[in-house]
């Protein structure tokens, strides 16, 4: 084929031209190189290498000065041990910090202080001899210090001193208390020492006392050896230096001015730089300033008609910032510039003769073979295949570039053969792909028709989350704008924002919810959802994932069948004509609120009604009227009962009002009387005036004994009768006690009785613990039935049949024989255990009860009376103080104690308490159980221990459970307990192996009594303990709505917003709760928006998260309360 023609010029002319006009180049570059890039900048180097290094030699010197005080000081923590010098006596210091000023010269003298006033001072005299000032000022004042002189031979002289000194007010001890860290050695500015009055530098640094105390010691540096450190500096042949400080005062002085004596020269020390008398300093400074102070460049500038240069290095020492400035006159470094020159163009000139016959030989050498390459190169170009020209060549490069064009003839000849070959089996190729991608085509057009049709909506993404497919009913569900589905990228994260950012998901932090979403996503997990969009819309989401990875998620409309549900529910759980709960829903109520009055400590009433009169409306005025008269009735008894209460239809004519929150039967009267009058109110209808009346049968719960809802019912229902036949129009309230004793009560006692003649009770024993010593310090006797068809029965179910018969003075005295006799036979094997006994109050007052106790304690030699403690029960049925006072006097002549049992339950406690000779106080475990969530218990609880405080009784609590509530006890200052969290009840052979073992838990040796400052941290975790629990109800349904959703209105955060950690320091520790604080809250309000939207179960899936969130929140108050224990 035809090549294109070339006219450029041969290689050898072409190489010989630009090698010459490059070497006369080069030449006179490296000329002008040389004198304005070597000659010049080797000067200017010169100056700063002498600036450089005398700026380095000051700054060794300060480092030779200011560096061993700091190791010193360190050292001195290991000295010290955290214990104070003697103030009386200078020995202890001396011993300590002599040897320091004898071998460190830069070291004047030693100071130290306390954060309580304490201060100590060694000085090394000039001539010899030391000196010692000795400061108390809480003990001696600020103006009255002790001095100790020591003469060179050692003898010792004692006086006082007048001083105004603190050494608190010293800038050495302000900024050691002002450091971050301990460990940090604080330098103060340059200043004149208080006792000497020479200018000089403190280090200091502050110490833990093992008191708690701060103490801080500090090393005082004279700076006189700075200054003959910058006066030994040489720079060029009239340069000086010196060191300032921040503010320009002279920290080291330059060389002195002749006329200037040595002492009066050193005199300005600390003073102003412009004040030395040196126009260059002065000059220099301003230069500085003017190009904004750079540091370690070398400046020019002009003093008295001269240039001279100046470099400014800093030094940091602390958080002080010392300068280093060194200065000389310019010319002392000036160099001969034109004869250097005239040399340096001789020799280039040789030079270049001699390159330009080199390139001239090496040219002819190199352009030959390179000719014959490129004439074989021109037959390749043209596809010639016959043998090339010989090249002759003595350069590697051409050889190798030779023997690569033989090859590359080699391999081109062979390319063209199998490019040849190639190129047809490639259009076969190309023929297949084309009918591949239109069977794919034809897949994807299949794919996307089932997708566009599908009865709801269709989205794919793939496995980076970019969605591939999707519908129109996908876009119309979601109410998706055109201009984010017409995205050429169209991601699921930008779906989830847009959806965010307009509102879809609540008040939330858009970039959190979309980072929470696509990790979710990312997980790829089938799964099955309903969620309701914005505008009502009910819709199930299924994703199943795609074997490569990704998801197809289908959304169905269910709004129609999810309303069909609500319809059918509503019909299952509400009266149709009154819109009232029916019986099925009232019995979940009821369940629901007495679970709520048990952990409450309140009551429940429950109201059976019936109407009086209704059959006859119905009767005569047909069932149309009467539906509407009980429409209209049912009106009045919503309005008559409370928010909150419950009113219920059970059919016909009967209603149920649930009644919650109350404390007694006495308290719901007004509302039954507010019933009885909404229902026998006149009534218009058809234009016929109507009357009708109620009548009411109530209940209470709970009870002695334990029911359930039906049980309420019927005894509701029961006493509605009884109030029908009392004359109607009227309530009747149950008598749960009359019917249970006119039922069984005479079976019960006559069994009873039969079961303490063949020796069926037993007792078992309930360990009592100091839990913070692990000290086991008695075990309380229970009484047991070990029934022979029905197993071992709790005392609550045979005890109350027998609380009013004479059988309970038998059964009480064979528990106090058992409990002395069992006592006895510990006291035997070497376990010396107290024991305490409950003894009602008909036994107590019972003629005789001190003449048994005294032969029963007779009958067991071994067992000593201070061992038995006797619990009184039913406090309030003691009427007849003067003789149970008696009673109790005669018994505690006999060494035996008393304790009042669940202490703070009954009306009259405190009279007990007062008048009663008893030593201890047993709380009642319903407190103790509830006080972690409950604020109001754990109120009640803290005002016992107050009690039993004020009236010198001790206090042991009852019921607990977990390692928290004891913990709990422990910071209100409760160390004696009992309850299933340390031992249940066990039999006597369990109780020696339990009490050889038992240890208490780690936590609760380490626990110490908060001070009563800091008691608001424990309602604060109660607080919120309660507000999660509130939380997870409503999440639940078990509660109507959610608790606080602002942080500053739930209990905790209120005690926050009104300063309740402002008084226990710890600022890091504080600002750290009130973020996770914020933290549970944002996410609260998340799990409610989700709840609200219909999604609870997504809401209860984050649960976990939430309650890792307020483990966090308790653990920091836990640690500030622990930071408060004294």
């Amino acid at each position: 084929m035809a090549l294109p023609r070339h006219h450029g010029q041969p290689l050898r002319q072409f190489m010989l031209r630009r090698v010459a006009v490059l070497v006369f180049a080069t030449t006179a570059l490296l000329l002008a190189s040389f004198v304005g890039f070597g000659l010049l900048p080797m000067a200017d180097q010169v100056a700063k290498d002498q600036f450089d290094h005398a700026a380095t030699g000051v700054r060794s010197e300060l480092d030779a000065v200011f560096v061993p005080p700091v190791r010193l000081l360190d050292m001195s923590r290991g000295w010290l041990a955290g214990a104070l010098p003697d103030l009386a006596s200078p020995q202890a210091f001396n011993q300590v910090f002599k040897p320091v000023l004898e071998s460190s010269l830069e070291i004047t003298s030693v100071v130290a202080g306390t954060s309580s006033g304490q201060g100590w001072l060694l000085l090394q005299k000039p001539g010899g001899g030391w000196r010692n000032r000795m400061t108390d000022v809480p003990h001696w004042g600020a103006k009255r210090h002790l001095l100790f002189d020591e003469a060179v031979d050692g003898s010792v002289k004692q006086s006082w001193s007048d001083q105004n000194y603190d050494p608190r007010q010293r800038p050495w001890f302000t900024g050691a208390m002002a450091q971050k860290a301990s460990a940090d050695v604080h330098w103060t500015a340059p200043y004149s020492f208080f006792t000497t009055g020479d200018p000089g530098i403190t280090a200091s640094t502050r110490m833990r006392l093992a008191d708690g105390r701060d103490f801080v010691l500090g090393f005082d540096l004279t700076l006189r050896e700075l200054s003959h450190a910058t006066q030994a500096v040489v720079v060029g042949l009239h340069g000086v230096a010196l060191v300032l400080t921040a503010d320009e005062r002279v920290l080291a002085l330059p060389t002195k001015p002749l006329a200037v004596s040595p002492d009066e020269w050193f005199k300005r020390v600390l003073q102003p730089a412009t004040t030395l008398g040196m126009p260059a300093v002065t000059a220099a400074l301003d230069a500085w300033h003017a190009v904004h102070r750079p540091q370690s460049e070398v400046l020019v500038f002009e003093s008295q008609g001269r240039s001279w240069l100046v470099s400014v290095q800093p030094y940091v020492l602390g958080v002080e910032k010392l300068w280093v400035l060194v200065l000389a006159p310019a010319d002392d470094f000036s160099i001969p510039l034109h004869s250097m020159a005239l040399a340096l163009a001789a020799a280039l000139g040789g030079v270049l003769l001699f390159v330009m016959w080199m390139t001239r030989v090496g040219m002819a050498r190199l352009s030959q073979p390179l000719e014959v390459l490129a004439d074989n190169s021109r037959r390749i170009a043209r596809l010639d295949w016959s043998p090339l020209l010989e090249v002759n060549s003595r350069v590697a490069e051409i050889q190798q570039l030779a023997a690569s064009q033989q090859t590359m003839q080699k391999t081109l000849g062979d390319n063209q053969q199998e490019l040849n070959s190639r190129a047809e089996e490639l259009s076969h190729q190309v023929s297949t792909l084309q009918a591949t991608e239109t069977r794919l085509q034809q897949k994807s057009d299949t794919l996307q028709t089932i997708i566009d049709n599908f009865p709801g909506g269709v989205s794919v993404v793939n496995a980076d989350l970019r969605l591939v497919a999707f519908n129109t009913e996908f876009k119309t569900l979601l109410d998706l704008p055109d201009e984010l589905c017409n995205r050429t990228v169209l991601m699921f994260e930008d779906v989830i924002r847009h959806n965010a950012q307009r509102g879809d998901y609540g008040p939330q932090d858009v970039d959190m919810l979309v980072a929470e979403r696509v990790k979710l996503a990312r997980e790829f997990k089938a799964h099955r959802m309903e969620r309701t969009l914005p505008n009502g819309t009910v819709v199930e989401v299924r994703g199943t994932p795609l074997p490569q990875g990704g998801m197809v998620t289908l959304y169905i409309d269910i709004t129609a069948s999810k309303q069909h549900e609500r319809e059918l529910d509503r019909m299952a759980h509400y009266d149709a004509l009154t819109g009232l709960p029916n019986r099925v829903l009232l019995v979940d109520r009821l369940h629901q609120g007495m679970a709520q009055v048990v952990r409450r400590g309140q009551h429940l009433v429950v109201a059976y009604l019936d109407l009086d009169g209704f059959k006859q409306v119905n009767d005569t005025l047909g069932h149309e009227a009467g539906d509407q008269l009980l429409v209209m009735l049912t009106a009045r008894m919503r309005q008559a009962l409370r928010e909150g209460d419950t009113l219920a239809r059970l059919g016909g004519d009967e209603f149920v009002a649930v009644l919650t929150d109350v404390l007694s039967l006495d308290e719901s009267v007004p509302m039954l009387k507010r019933l009885l009058a909404a229902v026998s109110a006149p009534v218009t209808l058809a234009g016929r005036e109507l009357q009708v009346s109620a009548s009411i049968g109530v209940t209470l719960f709970p009870q002695s004994v334990e029911v359930d809802a039906d049980q309420l019912l019927r005894q509701s229902d029961q006493a509605m009768y009884q109030a029908k036949q009392s004359g109607k129009n009227r309530y009747h309230v149950f008598d749960a006690e009359h019917d249970r004793s006119l039922r069984g009560q005479f079976e019960g006692l006559k069994r009873i009785k039969q079961a303490l003649e063949q020796d069926e009770f037993v007792l078992y024993y309930q360990p009592k613990v100091n839990m913070r010593t692990g000290q086991v310090v008695g075990a309380e006797a229970l009484i047991r039935w070990r029934h022979p068809q029905q197993g071992l029965l709790a005392p609550a179910l045979f005890l109350p049949l027998i609380e009013d018969d004479p059988l309970a003075v038998a059964v009480g005295q064979w528990v106090i024989r058992t409990a002395l006799a069992q006592m006895a036979a510990w006291n035997a094997t070497g376990l010396h255990l107290a024991l305490s006994v409950n003894v009602g109050a008909r036994q107590l007052q019972q003629n005789g009860f001190v003449a048994f106790l005294n032969d029963a304690l007779a009958a067991q030699p071994l067992v000593d009376a201070a061992d038995l403690q006797i619990e009184v029960l039913e406090t309030s049925a003691l009427q007849d103080m003067v003789r149970v006072t008696e009673v109790m006097a005669q018994c505690r002549g006999l060494g035996v104690h008393f304790a009042l049992d669940d202490f703070g339950t009954g009306y009259s406690s405190l009279t007990y308490l007062k008048r009663l000779p008893v030593s201890q106080l047993k709380i009642d475990q319903s407190f103790v159980r509830d006080m972690l969530d409950d604020s109001d218990d754990l109120s009640i609880l803290l005002g016992v221990l107050d009690l039993a405080a004020s009236f010198h009784r001790q206090a042991i609590a009852e019921g607990v459970e977990t390692v928290e509530h004891g913990h709990m006890l422990l910071q209100l200052g409760c160390e004696l307990a009992q309850g299933y969290g340390i031992a249940r009840p066990m039999s006597a052979a369990d109780i020696p192996t339990w009490a050889a073992t038992w240890q208490p838990d780690a936590s609760w040796a380490q626990a110490k009594p908060l001070p009563r400052l800091s008691l608001p941290l424990l309602f604060a975790q109660v607080e919120h303990r309660a507000w999660v629990l509130a939380l997870h109800a409503y999440l639940k349904d078990k509660r109507a709505q959610p608790p606080a959703m602002d942080k500053g209105k739930c209990q905790l955060g209120k005690w926050l917003d009104a300063g309740g950690l402002a008084q226990h320091g710890q600022p890091r520790m504080v600002t750290q709760l009130l973020q996770v604080h914020a933290q549970v809250h944002a996410l609260a309000q998340q799990l409610c928006q989700l709840k609200v939207q219909g999604d609870a179960a997504a809401a209860l899936l984050q649960w976990p998260a939430l309650l890792q969130l307020r483990q966090v929140l308790l653990t920091q108050l836990q640690d500030l309360c622990r930071a408060c224990e004294g």
